[in-house]
């Protein structure tokens, strides 16, 4: 017998010793690990729902519980149904469902100006359905209608990072089934246009109502509970939930067509456009087109989609913002006399410019001219911040919103770009006078305008990430005009009030240290007046009118970004905005990052995959299953300042006297800089 052959031998009869177990000191066998599950194959199915057969999805999934054990779970997934439909710029009408339905593919998503996981039409008022599968014909499930973000203007229930999916197999395998819903309502231009008549213009409004309606004709036959609702919105769709729970509209919604109410990262301090300011934007709209040849006489209602992005793209563009922002959009050098009267206007006519930041977020209604019939308004007559809860309502923001919050960071951005062309061409304008008004009145210069635009223009990924990453250094006096544009240069007190306070008091930008100063405080001062500030004022006030409310903070570092450099339209071009957010991501929480935990879902807000850590995973474990639990309003309620914090350290902290432990630098603000800044009536005064 060979060497070879002999060993072979010797390690066969140890293996086999040992397998059964010879040895008088070891008679246990080592047991083997079960066989890791896998999903089955998704099959098609034919499933009768009430009087209509829907051809739907049955899918299969793999739960892995907090502990680490693994179940297979089936759901029924039903995709891209119709509930409603609408001409353009007409109010939609819900729809019946019909006899025959298919629900195997995600329906168009609606026009907008970014790229969308699913084709574009306007035929897109659509929704999706996950529930667990193979439900007997009397069960009766919670629901959760999830409204998407996106400023009024982009996303889609269809997107990835959002699908039910995941937390309908989680609730189905452990003992917690519900029904998980999310849907499309028009955006942009089509979503919200000034119109005089009974209904107004707030046409993505309207969609969701009508999706609610026909949640509330149609879900029982799904199996699910029409006095059980939950209605979910992040960034435009927190704003949504906001305005549905109002009660003076001509169709209030809360507690008829949802019972409780999830609003994340609500800029609750957001002051949405006024009847008059949405008819000025009209005839801006009107005035853009006007500049576009062959489509200057069409009506917008006629005019094909690709035509009407272009006029919409107009009238969004950074720049465009900013003339509305500012008032640059007044200014005409040769005719300074009606410039002076738009600024007048304009000062006189807004309260602040924030709704210039999200054009296309709806605008109110109501209107009471001096002279004339009243104009009453159907689905937004009132500021919703103004207002407390009418259901169970969770409300609460991520600690680094105002680092994504809309366009902001661009504007944030280009402005000390603006400044800095003025400074290397005309510095005396730097040095002398009013800032703000000196910027405008030389960007009213076209051949100033062309310099901005062939600056931003050359701007690269790199470049924007260069100059971020430097903390948005500003030269002297760019900082104070931010603030005041923000706010509005008509609303001095607010401001002045603001810039005095220690904790924004304006450092000397002439120095690095004292330019990234002044952005960090700029950033705490929209966090405090736009998110936290209003949120936890609206969170006590609805808990002392008797309406249970719980307040949150999301403060976890992730180690993936929910940012990606995401780029407009086919052409693939650098959009500035999304090249902000994904840097001003990577060191906090900002605007989307509580996405991947409420879901879920390892991937990122384009739907592509994030790498996530055993820690990320962890707290998406926990998260997901709290957020879809009676648990969530039932044990955090909002009393003596107490505040449910989603941090490092996970989501087991509920602290009281939360304010009192974050103090402010100046005397008023050291028991509390949100109570500080309420008490001096700066929290929501502006309103």
């Amino acid at each position: 017998m060979t060497l070879f052959n002999k060993t072979i031998l010797a390690v066969s009869i140890t293996l086999t010793l040992a397998a059964c177990g010879s040895s008088d000191d070891n008679n246990e066998t080592t047991p083997t690990p079960p066989p890791e599950l896998s999903p089955l194959p998704t099959e098609k199915v034919t499933i009768e729902v009430g009087n209509s057969n829907v051809k739907a999805l049955k899918e299969s999934h793999v739960v892995t519980s907090p502990d680490g054990e693994e179940t297979l779970a089936s759901i029924e997934t039903f995709k891209g149904i119709t509930y409603a439909t609408a001409e353009r710029f007409d109010h939609s009408g819900v729809l019946d469902m019909s006899e025959e339905v298919d629900a195997q593919d995600f329906g168009f998503a609606c026009p907008q100006l970014k790229t969308t996981s699913q084709p574009q039409s306007e035929d897109c008022l659509n929704l999706n359905i996950w529930r667990p599968a193979d439900l007997s014909t009397d069960v009766v499930l919670p629901v959760y209608v999830f409204i998407h973000g996106g400023d009024f203007e982009y996303g889609a229930g269809s997107e990835p990072l959002i699908h039910g999916d995941t937390v309908v197999a989680q609730g189905a395998a452990e003992g917690n089934p519900f029904i998980a819903i999310t849907l499309n309502y028009r955006l942009g231009m089509l979503g919200s246009h000034w119109l005089k008549d009974n209904q107004g213009g707030n046409y993505g409004l309207g969609d969701q109502k009508r999706a609610l309606e026909w949640v509330n004709n149609n879900i029982a036959d799904f199996g699910g509970d029409i006095e059980n609702i939950t209605l979910i919105g992040q960034g435009a769709g927190a704003m949504s939930v906001g305005i549905l729970q109002q009660e003076a509209t001509e169709e209030p919604m809360a507690g008829e067509y949802f019972t409780r109410a999830i609003m994340q990262s609500n800029p609750a301090g957001f002051d949405y456009r006024s009847y008059d300011q949405a008819s000025d934007f009209a005839t801006k709209i009107t005035d853009y087109q006007a500049e576009m040849e062959d489509i200057d006489q069409v009506d917008l209602k006629a005019l094909p989609l690709d035509q009407l992005m272009q006029v919409q793209a107009k009238a969004s563009s950074a720049l465009s913002r900013i003339g509305d922002w500012t008032g640059l959009s007044c200014v005409d050098l040769d005719n300074l006399v009606g410039s002076g009267l738009c600024l007048t206007s304009k000062l006189s006519g807004e309260i602040t410019p924030m709704a210039n930041l999200m054009p296309f977020a709806p605008y109110i209604e109501y209107k009471k001219p001096l002279l004339g019939t009243t104009i009453k308004g159907y689905h937004l007559t009132t500021q919703p911040s103004l207002d407390h809860f009418t259901v169970p309502t969770v409300i609460g923001n991520n600690t680094d919103e105002a680092n994504t919050m809309g366009m902001l960071p661009s504007l944030t951005f280009l402005i000390p770009t603006i400044i800095n062309l003025i400074s290397e061409l005309e510095p005396e304008l730097i040095e002398q006078g009013d800032i703000n008004q000196n910027m405008l009145t030389w960007l009213a210069d076209e051949k100033n305008m062309a310099l901005v635009e062939q600056e931003i223009a050359q701007l690269t990924a790199d470049d924007i990430k260069a100059q971020v990453e430097l903390g948005d250094i500003l030269p002297s006096t760019a900082y104070e005009a931010i603030v005041k544009f923000h706010f509005g240069l008509g609303n001095g007190d607010t401001t002045n009030a603001l810039l005095d306070l220690t904790d924004f008091y304006p450092n000397n930008e002439g120095e690095l240290s004292g330019a990234i100063a002044n952005m960090t405080q700029f950033r705490m001062m929209l966090n405090d007046m736009l998110f936290a500030g209003p949120s936890r004022k609206q969170a006590r006030e609805t808990q002392e009118n008797n309406v249970d409310a719980t307040f949150y903070q999301f403060g976890y570092h992730a180690s993936f970004n929910v940012w990606t450099y995401n780029t407009e339209g086919e052409d693939g071009t650098v959009d500035i905005g999304d090249v902000i957010k994904t840097i001003s991501c990577i060191s906090g929480a900002c605007n989307g990052s509580e996405l991947p935990f409420v879901f879920n879902k390892p991937l990122k807000l384009d739907g592509s995959a994030a790498s996530v850590s055993s820690k990320d995973q962890a707290l998406m474990d926990k998260m997901s299953r709290l957020w879809f639990s009676d648990a969530l309003f039932e044990n955090y309620q909002y009393n003596n300042d107490s505040v449910l914090i989603i941090d490092e350290d996970g989501i087991d902290t509920f602290k009281s006297d939360w304010d009192s432990q974050q103090p402010g630098q100046d005397p008023e603000l050291r028991q509390g800089r949100l109570q500080g800044l309420e008490d001096l009536d700066l929290i929501l005064g502006y309103l």
